[in-house]
């Protein structure tokens, strides 16, 4: 009863809920349109915010008009991909000048959380964060989940509950959302923050997936609390398969990765039928070392245009992951495209001595049927040098590392020097994360 409660209040009283509650609408509509009609309203989009860049970005406007190109000249897709990139690094050098001047809307300021070493600022928009929170919503109605069902976090960049001001711990139980700190996953928090949800009973999780895992390895090992949430989301990191297979054990639901960053939100959300569709308002391109548009079915780096972001406009946006275009439609018959997977940073690449990319998965696909391994990392700091740093949830011998090493060999040959470390733990990063592939090398695509 509450969850229409808070729904009706959030969509009808609250400040800006009619924009949520108008987005919501065109987005249960678009979902079930043509590619055709999708791909048109798309380009309508993309013209209309190159055009305002032109005119109200400083960065845009000098940047287009240096290399000849003006808004008039998109009339199709391929005029768009044309145009040039915009990395980390013209963001975190041209901040002040990547701001619109005169635009009327809200805005703040915020940063991403530097899993890269490299934290960048930029201006969001209240519209942007008004469309994800509209999109979110739809995909969480997916797998049942309603605006306002009560929602527990296992999240990074938070301090303890109890320390939070007032105000915050009031809008946190209005929200109905309950919060453990990935920093703080000590056994008596945990079993606290257990027994809470056990009574509570929420209908989802939002989670970092390591810390999530460790959650759930702790109720596993306990069998002494039962937690079934209707939707477990994890975002933030890639999903290996030993947590994914103890996440799925240990609460009994469905999981869905949501791609997401700090200065997009919301790009793709996992399908319960197969794999991340894109968000109606991301543009979203998959291209190689070049520069040029990959074919489906192949790793890419990707390009990502935010329809709806006025405020500091993200055009042709290279955001430092690689991605996996899949080559059919979603079995669902939503017409928004598909990924077949999100592998994660390109600085996370790992290369064979010969120069040939492998995917940090590879590790994961290799540990996670081994029972003994609790949490990997791998570190490349060249072509020919390869660190694989385990806990372990129980010993092993000089034949099981052994037997590891040739597996690994077949994927990256036996010219690899490759080192196994038993570690007591892996750090987390300043926002919470675990980084399970860590390359000092740059991988061509």
């Amino acid at each position: 009863m509450y969850s229409e409660l808070y729904g009706f209040a959030r969509m009808y009283l609250f400040p800006d809920g009619d924009v949520i509650r108008q987005n919501l609408r065109e987005l249960e509509h678009t979902q079930w349109i043509s590619r055709e009609e999708l791909e048109a309203i798309q380009l309508k989009k993309i013209q209309n915010l190159v055009a305002y860049a032109y005119e109200h970005v400083p960065f845009y406007g000098k940047w287009y008009h240096q290399e000849g190109i003006h808004p008039q000249d998109i009339k199709s897709f391929k005029d768009f991909k044309a145009l040039p990139f915009l990395t980390r690094d013209d963001v975190i050098n041209n901040l002040e000048s990547l701001v619109a001047t005169g635009y009327h809307g809200k805005v703040f300021e915020d940063k991403t959380g530097g899993s890269t070493g490299r934290p960048m600022h930029f201006f969001m928009d209240q519209s942007t964060a008004l469309w994800s929170a509209a999109i979110e919503t739809r995909h969480r109605g997916w797998y049942g989940v309603k605006f306002g069902d009560k929602r527990a976090w296992v999240w990074g960049n938070l301090k303890d509950f109890p320390s939070w001001k007032k105000k915050d711990r009031l809008a946190a139980y209005i929200k109905r959302y309950r919060y453990l700190n990935a920093h703080t996953l000590t056994e008596q928090n945990m079993d606290s923050f257990a027994a809470i949800l056990e009574k509570w009973k929420p209908a989802m999780f939002r989670a970092y997936p390591s810390a999530l895992y460790i959650f759930a390895q702790y109720i596993k090992d306990k069998n002494r609390f039962s937690i079934r949430p209707k939707l477990i989301e994890t975002s933030g990191e890639k999903l290996s398969e030993i947590q994914k297979n103890t996440i799925a054990e240990v609460f009994s639901a469905p999981i869905a990765e949501h791609y997401s960053s700090w200065e997009i939100y919301s790009i793709a959300y996992h399908c319960p039928q197969g794999g991340y569709h894109v968000s109606e308002d991301r543009y979203l391109e998959i291209v190689d070392d070049a520069g040029n548009q990959v074919e489906n079915g192949n790793i890419g780096e990707v390009v990502v245009t935010s329809l709806n972001q006025y405020a500091m406009p993200f055009i042709r946006y290279k955001n430092e992951d690689c991605a996996i275009y899949e080559t059919k439609n979603c079995n669902c018959g939503r017409s928004m495209p598909t990924l077949r997977e999100v592998v994660g940073r390109f600085q996370d690449l790992l290369m064979r001595p010969d120069g040939q990319i492998v995917y940090g998965s590879i590790v994961d696909y290799l540990t996670h049927d081994k029972p003994e391994v609790k949490q990997f990392q791998v570190y490349q700091k060249d072509k020919y040098n390869l660190e694989v740093r385990l806990v372990l949830k129980c010993k092993i011998n000089k034949d099981w590392e052994s037997r590891f090493i040739k597996e690994l060999e077949e994927f990256f040959s036996s010219d690899m020097k490759i080192k196994i470390q038993i570690v007591d733990e892996i750090k987390l990063t300043e926002a919470g994360k675990l980084r399970t592939v860590i390359s000092d090398i740059h991988a061509v695509l």
